[in-house]
């Protein structure tokens, strides 16, 4: 077992962490219980030589912009232990690294360009791999400039004589050992031919798609010991796209729910009961540069602008403390949809009389149809809750032609969407499913768009089901779309878990008239609400079938 030293600054910091010294929020206290619970393993050890050996090589870089212009860069406690995590724990049984994969999530002004252009330069001199190709990938053109910047003066103030480093317009060579340091803009880099070794992803927060990054990562295929690094702060992309996805993944590995010994994750944020408005002692969870790279009165500044101009609250949280926000403009916020969320068993509900909605909208994208269960007092689960079970359709041509696809992909493998053959959805296939489901429950009306549907309606109403139209009017909308949110905000409501159901939730605005009657509505085209349609349409059928008193218009 290597021995636990406290000596060493990034030791001791991970100690501070697990004793409270330093406030910490849940995730990356796990980390360092995890980093510590490591030192009792018999197959891996820390290589304390090399971890100094890189610390010492950033020691030899220095700043150029700002208050530390002509300063050396001396990392900091923290960043020093994230250098500990990804290059110091290796294999007994080869000296390998063990982490393979890195996230660092932390607040913005927090130094995340500057320490992965160091972080570039350590592979480029102390990896000793011949060929190494290593890649510093942004999102767009300004932040790909911006990460050379860093790159081009670090490899200068190391090498001013140029006897090291070659450095050309998008790159920094190293010609003894024939490798080269890549900066990228993804929306302009050419894919093929890529061998990285290294690759760093920045601001991966805006990545609508894995596209990139799993393109990036099986170029490292035939590598020994890859490094595939994201360095982000939190966005506006939620549920179904990558960055919120990946951390999900990253703290299931914290909490041991997954196993992954090659994933690190450093996930800086704050949580939801920390009160960022007036606690000024909980933002170090977000920005552990605060008081070094960024100031308590910058944020100070950011803080008090969120207060007096609402609008802007969002922002601050999302990029100054870290935490995953939508647009202002959403309907219901995500967090209020997944206290919602669970598995709906039809079995469980077996006999009961239920209303349906079908949304026949889009024959070449998404089609839905859902069910309503309204309360039953004697009903043994839930008894007075609304109960909502949805089924979403995607045409195989979809899949290769929406923009979209990605999500779709995701949710067919994982069995969250029914994927249908051919360049339309398989209206036979829906009404099969509808009739199915009458050996379990009863329906009353199923409400439906008119446009559109009128051979669906023949031969839905041929097998036997109750077939009723359902104007698509924001007065006829407004009942059941302000009861819907009233049932979500209440916990009045239970939603069949589904990622694709969840990610619909986010895409939603409401549309109003003069009379302030409202509907779903969605801000894009590809921005789909299919599901939120159909469901809305299935409450609606049973409060106008029903009589209901929705109380609350």
């Amino acid at each position: 077992m290597t021995e636990y030293d406290l000596n060493k600054p990034y030791i001791q910091y991970n100690e501070d962490i697990l004793t409270g010294n330093i406030p910490s929020c849940k995730n990356i206290f796990l980390a360092c219980e995890r980093f510590k619970e490591w030192f009792d393993r018999n197959d891996m050890y820390l290589d304390y030589e090399e971890v100094d050996k890189r610390i010492r090589f950033v020691s030899k870089i220095k700043h150029f912009k700002g208050k530390s212009a002509g300063q050396y860069f001396h990392l900091l406690p923290y960043q020093q232990w994230i250098f500990a995590n990804i290059f110091g724990w290796k294999w007994k049984k080869n000296g390998f690294r063990v982490t393979r994969k890195v996230l660092l999530f932390m607040a913005r002004k927090g130094g995340k360009t500057a320490l992965a252009a160091a972080l570039c330069l350590s592979q480029m001199i102390l990896d000793k791999n011949l060929g190494q190709e290593i890649d510093f990938v942004a999102n767009n053109g300004q932040q790909a400039k911006l990460g050379f910047e860093y790159t081009k003066n670090f490899a200068e103030s190391i090498d001013p004589e140029n006897l090291i480093f070659q450095r050309y317009r998008d790159s920094v060579k190293m010609p003894r050992t024939k490798s080269e340091i890549c900066v990228r803009n993804s929306e302009s880099m050419t894919l093929d031919g890529l061998n990285s070794s290294t690759f760093i992803m920045d601001e991966f927060h805006a990545s609508k798609d894995w596209d990139l990054y799993n393109v990036l990562k099986s170029s490292q295929g035939f590598q020994e010991q890859p490094l595939a690094i994201v360095i982000t702060t939190a966005g506006f992309l939620l549920d179904g796209y990558p960055l919120y996805e990946m951390r999900k993944v990253c703290i299931d590995i914290l909490k041991g729910i997954k196993q992954d010994d090659s994933q690190f994750s450093a996930l800086y944020e704050l949580e939801d009961d920390d009160d960022w408005q007036n606690d000024e002692s909980c933002w170090i969870k977000a920005n552990p540069s605060l008081g070094v790279t960024n100031t308590y009165d910058s944020l100070r500044e950011d803080v008090v602008g969120a207060i007096n101009q609402p609008s802007t609250e969002y922002n601050v949280k999302t990029k100054n403390f870290n935490m995953f926000c939508q647009s202002n403009s959403v309907w219901i916020q995500n967090k209020y949809i997944e206290r919602c969320m669970q598995p709906v068993n039809l079995e469980d509900y077996r006999d009961e009389y239920v209303y349906g909605g079908v949304d026949l909208s889009a024959v070449k994208d998404l089609t839905c149809t859902s069910i309503c269960i309204p309360p039953n007092e004697y009903r043994e689960k839930y008894p007075d809750k609304f109960i909502f079970k949805t089924w979403v359709y995607i045409p195989a041509i979809a899949m290769e032609e929406s923009v979209n696809k990605h999500l779709y992909k995701e949710w067919v493998k994982h069995k969250e969407a029914i994927l249908t053959e051919g360049n339309a959805v398989d209206y036979n296939l829906i009404l099969k499913d509808q009739v199915d489901l009458t050996d379990i429950i009863t329906f009353g009306n199923i409400g439906y768009d008119s446009y559109n549907a009128t051979q669906y309606v023949i031969q839905a109403t041929n097998a036997g089901l109750p077939m009723q139209p359902f104007a698509q009017g924001l007065g006829n909308f407004n009942k059941p779309t302000k009861f819907l949110e009233m049932l979500i905000m209440t916990d009045k409501v239970i939603i069949d878990y589904n990622t694709a159901i969840l990610w619909s939730f986010n895409n939603v605005t409401l549309k109003y008239d003069y009379h302030e009657n409202c509907k779903p509505d969605k801000p894009t085209q590809e921005a789909k609400i299919d599901p939120v349609i159909s469901m809305t349409e299935a409450l609606g059928t049973y409060l106008a079938s029903s009589g209901y008193d929705a109380q609350i218009v």
